[in-house]
């Protein structure tokens, strides 16, 4: 048994949707039929259906080693597709309550893509079919993004610079699923909603956003 992930190969789907809010994984959860806990030991998971589709959904936590320690256990029991439902700071094209498809992401080097690369730039992108599929279902753009490992760390140049270099917004987790889909051998999708304007703070209630992505997400799949 995993260390955190208490739950046996019969209790994981193949299928699974990952986000960092324990509220929204239980919305999500809501949205679908017989749903049941099935780990709430540091990473809540839940396993249901959709239709005649079975998918777990995880709350896998911030930031990359959070996200990783959830990925190499849902791995060990069956998990053969991630999809990261979350959120993003845009740097200024994209606006609050848009959707983004990261086909890939910039990471800083060092912190956990470190300790699995060491010396080397991993492989920072989602699996491409999926991507498409992704992209065609929700009509949305599709870019790279920068996936930060510190969520107060940007300083007033950090937005130009990536601006500059093409990046659509920022989060902390695409990199690492993106990495660990690679090396572990786990297609990875990720679909992100726009959650405020980088540099700005503004209150947007995003639940029913969340809802047709995910109910978009699992038909697709």
């Amino acid at each position: 048994m995993p260390y955190h992930i208490w739950a046996g190969q019969e209790d994981v789907a193949p299928l699974v949707v990952g986000v960092g809010d324990p509220s929204r994984a239980r919305l999500f959860a809501s949205l679908m039929e017989n749903a049941r806990l099935v780990n709430e030991n540091r990473y809540p998971v839940y396993t249901g259906h959709v239709g005649n589709k079975r998918i777990s959904v995880v709350a896998h936590g911030i930031g990359g080693p959070s996200a990783a320690i959830a990925l190499e256990e849902l791995k060990m029991l069956g998990m053969e597709t991630f999809v990261r439902i979350g959120t993003a700071g845009s740097f200024g094209e994209l606006r609050v309550g848009d959707v983004l498809i990261a086909a890939a992401a910039a990471a800083p080097g060092g912190g956990v893509l470190g300790a699995y690369f060491p010396g080397h730039g991993p492989p920072l992108a989602a699996d491409p079919l999926l991507t498409v599929k992704l992209a065609e279902a929700l009509k949305a753009p599709v870019g790279y993004v920068v996936s930060s490992d510190a969520f107060y760390a940007e300083d007033p140049g950090f937005v130009e610079f990536w601006r500059r270099r093409g990046a659509l917004a920022v989060e902390m987790e695409c990199a690492t699923a993106m990495a660990l889909g690679w090396l572990r051998g786990f297609r990875t999708g990720c679909v992100l909603v726009i959650s405020n304007i980088v540099g700005r703070h503004e209150a947007v209630d995003l639940g029913l956003k969340f809802v047709k992505v995910f109910k978009k997400v699992v038909e697709v799949l």
